[in-house]
């Protein structure tokens, strides 16, 4: 996928703060910002997962308990006597 290039607007204290970093790690101004994007959305990304990761625990956690090993026979004798 081809890169393409955006505008994003920045008050003027946010991108003084941004200019400055950049010089710092001798970076340019537009890298940083590239960079600072990514780590936040994936960083986003990975606490959404975790969210939802929470959210199915604790889902699971209300479900009754279930053997495994009796619903396959279930499910087995179900099949054989719809085949019988």
């Amino acid at each position: 996928m081809a890169a393409a290039d955006r505008t994003v607007q920045l008050q003027q204290d946010a991108y003084d703060l941004l200019v400055k970093e950049a010089a710092r790690r001798g970076v340019e101004p537009e890298a940083l910002a590239d960079e600072l994007l990514r780590a936040d959305l994936a960083a986003a990304e990975r606490r959404d997962q975790e969210a939802a990761l929470d959210a199915l625990a604790e889902f699971r956690a209300g479900l009754p308990p279930a053997d495994a090993v009796a619903l396959v026979r279930e499910g087995r004798a179900e099949l054989e006597a719809r085949h019988a």
